[in-house]
């Protein structure tokens, strides 16, 4: 999601799995990941393999969202341009799925009138707005 380029991706799970085997796995790949905007960062294979990588990862929201036997507030930024607009609905899907252990969940998008922008992400133009969803969502549930 935040390399956003098939032919990158690759690259860099090839890096980081040569990276394993020859273990050297704490060192900084030899190639960069881009994280937000155009901005490319220096990424270990360990970090790779554990956090980006679909096939070894454990930061995988949508496996462990259904696992939290307790009610959840999803809440979303519309300015946020970190977080893509599709992956709040990948976890409401994941938490009402057969078999999740969630008893309700709700998902709240505060609109942002300045559109998409990296304050979106920290809620920085709507700390009212999602006090207020936030303090609302408790109250209904007597917390």
């Amino acid at each position: 999601m935040l390399v956003q380029d098939e032919e990158a991706y690759r690259a860099l799970s090839e890096a980081a799995m040569k990276s394993l085997r020859e273990g050297h796995e704490r060192d900084a790949l030899p190639l960069r990941m881009r994280r937000t905007g155009d901005l490319e960062e220096p990424v270990t294979g360990q970090h790779f393999l554990t956090y980006r990588s679909e096939a070894s990862s454990a930061a995988d929201g949508t496996y462990w969202i259904k696992r939290i036997p307790k009610p959840i507030l999803i809440v979303r930024d519309a300015g946020d341009a970190i977080v893509p607009p599709f992956e709040p609905y990948m976890l409401l899907s994941a938490a009402t799925s057969a078999g999740s252990l969630v008893p309700d969940v709700k998902y709240v998008m505060i609109p942002n009138p300045k559109g998409a922008n990296p304050r979106g992400h920290q809620f920085l133009d709507n700390r009212e707005p999602l006090t207020k969803t936030i303090t609302e969502w408790l109250a209904e549930r007597h917390l």
